[in-house]
């Protein structure tokens, strides 16, 4: 079905001239590209805007910079932050077109930078951007465990707003399916530290959920099959979630990919791009990556000096579990790394 789903993706950004790939060339407005020469491979261009919150932030982080690596020019991506935004809360903020965001934005021309941040825009704003291929939409927090939030019209109501606001007028729509938040309590107690709160809010939200992460994605999985994949208004859903409990089936444990409460760490954030960069580039399985070193200032939680480096099981994991989200989206596979590697 998902082979499906991208082969129509595909079909209008062919008509679109989006992707270089099938000869196409630099958007007549779009100043900033390089200029191709003879000798130059076909260059590829998608514009990328996703309606999410910080589990967006952390998938797209690195991806401009991986879509680099790997030889994808042009991809230009956008996130639309609001923390831990809710769908009924993008349908109040575009209401009164309030600029309640930030808008992270990259390109991969430009890839040795991290995402500019663009504070207090409106949704509205963030559409007129940019004339975005692709727009991409997510649940807010545990709405992706709960089912009728996916049945309230919502989704609806902010697909109608960017329909009639975002300027590529053939644009389609994608879902996000992010990763269930950590249960382990020490990471829980991270977030308390850092907000003061008295107690977790993430943590008697998962009362409903038996405390259980695999819980909590198996509901997320059942959902996008069930009000997703039947939706013919999404064209493609990117499953960073299992590729994240892919990893976790190894013997890497919630704090080796996850920061505090549900935000990834550095290792995490890089499955994430890899996990977009394959549906985005229409790539069916990774036989190698090319970015195994991160620079620095693109690192939120490397202890170490200077760049980060992948040891060759971390990079041998994230191949893994990339590829088996691909193959089984809506699934965790076991992975083949359960022991540590000895010293």
């Amino acid at each position: 079905m998902m082979k499906r789903i991208f082969a129509l993706l595909l079909t209008v950004l062919m008509v679109l001239g989006a992707l270089g790939g099938c000869g196409n060339t630099p958007a007549a407005n779009d100043t900033t590209s390089p200029a191709t020469t003879e000798a130059d491979e076909p260059k590829q261009f998608l514009k990328v805007l996703t309606l999410g919150h910080s589990l967006a932030v952390d998938a797209n982080h690195m991806l401009a910079l991986v879509a680099a690596a790997e030889g994808y020019d042009g991809l230009e991506v956008g996130t639309l932050y609001y923390s831990g935004c809710p769908l009924w809360r993008h349908v109040e903020y575009i209401k009164n077109d309030e600029r309640a965001y930030d808008l992270y934005y990259s390109k991969s021309s430009s890839a040795a930078n991290p995402p500019q941040i663009i504070s207090d825009v409106s949704m509205k704003d963030a559409l007129v951007y940019r004339d975005w291929d692709l727009i991409v939409m997510q649940g807010g927090t545990f709405e992706l465990a709960e089912a009728d939030k996916f049945t309230d019209g919502n989704i609806q109501t902010i697909q109608e707003y960017v329909n009639e606001h975002k300027l590529n007028k053939n644009a389609v729509f994608a879902w996000h399916m992010p990763w269930a938040f950590a249960t382990d309590p020490s990471l829980q107690e991270v977030y308390v530290k850092q907000t003061g709160a008295a107690t977790n809010v993430y943590t008697e939200g998962y009362k409903a959920y038996n405390n259980d992460r695999l819980v909590f994605y198996n509901k997320t999985c059942e959902n996008v099959e069930n009000y997703i994949l039947t939706d013919d208004t999404f064209k493609l859903m990117i499953p960073t979630g299992t590729a994240m409990e892919n990893a976790m089936s190894s013997y890497l444990t919630e704090k080796e990919l996850i920061r505090d409460y549900a935000h990834a760490n550095d290792y995490g954030r890089l499955i994430a791009a890899y996990t977009w960069y394959c549906k985005l580039a229409n790539v069916e399985q990774l036989d190698d990556i090319k970015l195994t070193t991160i620079p620095k200032n693109f690192l939120k939680t490397y202890t170490g000096a200077g760049d980060m480096t992948l040891t060759e099981t971390e990079k041998a994991i994230l191949i893994e579990s990339v590829n088996n989200a691909l193959k089984q989206p809506l699934q965790q596979t076991q992975s083949q790394f359960a022991e540590a590697p000895t010293a």
